[in-house]
């Protein structure tokens, strides 16, 4: 819907799921990249983008012992009440630590790049995950751990920093508040609302 708005378009890694397109060759995201420098590199200066920077990480199987491997103490891991106490688990808990200590320095890179090209400001910036952590009574449930999951957005002056919302988010509501923000009619078989 953005790319017909006039918008360029583009994915790296994980740019959706789970399910598959009814036409073969669907590019739902937009053309993929090798990264975000990549994809600004091929984009006209000034032109509107939007990008989907999906990642694997944190999503296991990890490499164990690349949380220790890392420089981690596990003895300074704190661990949710219904975790046993153990050093294999808290090893676990360090490994997913890892991972996502990865993909903040991944949204660390655009985020530079944004800025060294002068459109940070001018452009929104979400970050969030799509499930709860991978680990027992977390992901795929619906305990506290399994639907509290990360979201932070930037908009430059647009939007004042270092607010905390506590109310129930669901983020099916992102595409048309996106739409929205863009000036694009949100389609009736949208769900979600702005």
């Amino acid at each position: 819907l953005l790319a017909r708005a006039g918008y360029v378009t583009g994915v790296s890694s994980k740019g959706w799921g789970p399910g598959r397109t009814q036409k073969k060759g669907r590019q739902l995201a937009g053309p993929r990249y090798k990264n975000f420098r990549a994809f600004m590199k091929n984009t006209e200066s000034g032109k509107p983008f939007c990008y989907w920077l999906g990642s694997s990480d944190p999503h296991r199987g990890y490499a164990k012992g690349s949380g220790v491997k890392s420089g981690m103490d596990l003895s300074k891991i704190k661990l949710f009440a219904h975790f046993p106490d153990s050093n294999e688990v808290r090893s676990d808990v360090a490994d997913y630590y890892f991972e996502v200590q990865r993909f903040d320095s991944l949204v660390g890179d655009v985020i530079k790049a944004l800025e060294e090209s002068g459109e940070l400001d001018n452009t929104i910036v979400v970050m969030t995950g799509d499930h709860g952590m991978p680990f027992p009574r977390c992901k795929s449930n619906i305990y506290d751990m399994g639907v509290r999951v990360p979201l932070a957005i930037r908009w430059g002056a647009r939007v004042k920093g270092g607010r905390t919302v506590t109310d129930f988010v669901s983020l099916v509501d992102l595409a048309p508040t996106f739409l929205e923000l863009a000036g694009v009619e949100v389609p009736a078989e949208v769900n979600g609302r702005s």
